[in-house]
């Protein structure tokens, strides 16, 4: 009796130990600079799509950015094992450093990795080891968008998150696909209220995919970058 209680001991503690150190072998083998995928916001099914599900889905990757006079917002790109990366308007990234406020209040700085004047796009970066609460990936209470394989269809549903009031705002795609003179590039139209700070946050559909990101405000259309022309290299 003594003999089988010892062996089902060993089996149990040598499943522990591989428990234990799966997450570790994940991270030597994809490298420090792979994105987590399992801290991608949930993706709704089409019957369980819905603005306020995939509103409450993608609020933890919601980040407000004060970089010189300038306030905007953005959402976090990817999660590695070391580094938050997040997306905003490069005229909001006004200066090479800012201040990171996550969802949940905490603040931190954050560091320009990469811009793109033209596209008016640039990531943001957040070294977590600065960070000793979530320094542990797996109890980060952040996570990053999903963005979208396709562009949004005519007149699909889409919401945009105010950083500063946390609250969203409902529209409709206007045009998917239309060339931009100003900018000279392809962009989406969109009819829906934004106001001062929300430059460089994110265009979600009920699904919870991450179409683009909001450059500017026209008279009552708000223009937004796509995903798919992004072209952001791979740091």
């Amino acid at each position: 009796m003594l003999q089988k209680l010892k062996k089902i001991f060993l089996i149990i503690l040598s499943v522990l130990v591989i428990l234990i150190a799966i997450p570790h072998i994940i991270r030597i083998v994809r490298g420090k600079d792979a994105p987590i995928k399992y801290l991608m916001t949930d993706e709704l099914p089409e019957d369980k799509a819905d603005i306020m599900t995939a509103y409450e889905k993608i609020f933890p990757s919601l980040v407000r950015i004060s970089s010189g006079d300038y306030l905007g917002s953005g959402n976090i790109w990817a999660i590695t094992v070391n580094k938050i990366k997040i997306i905003t308007a490069s005229h909001v990234a006004a200066e090479d450093t800012c201040t990171v406020t996550f969802f949940d209040g905490v603040t931190c700085d954050g560091t320009l990795s990469y811009r793109d004047e033209a596209k008016d796009i640039a990531i943001i970066e957040v070294d977590i080891t600065n960070m000793p609460d979530i320094k542990e990936k797996a109890a980060t209470p952040y996570r990053s968008v999903r963005p979208s394989d396709k562009l949004p269809m005519y007149e699909e549903k889409v919401f945009i998150i105010d950083s500063l009031s946390d609250s969203a705002s409902i529209g409709f795609v206007e045009d998917p696909n239309v060339f931009n003179p100003l900018s000279e590039q392809n962009v989406i139209y969109c009819i829906c209220e934004v106001g001062e700070g929300m430059s460089g946050s994110g265009l979600f559909d009920a699904n919870g995919h991450y179409h683009g990101i909001l450059l500017e405000k026209s008279d009552d259309t708000c223009i937004c970058l796509a995903v798919e022309n992004f072209n952001i290299p791979k740091q």
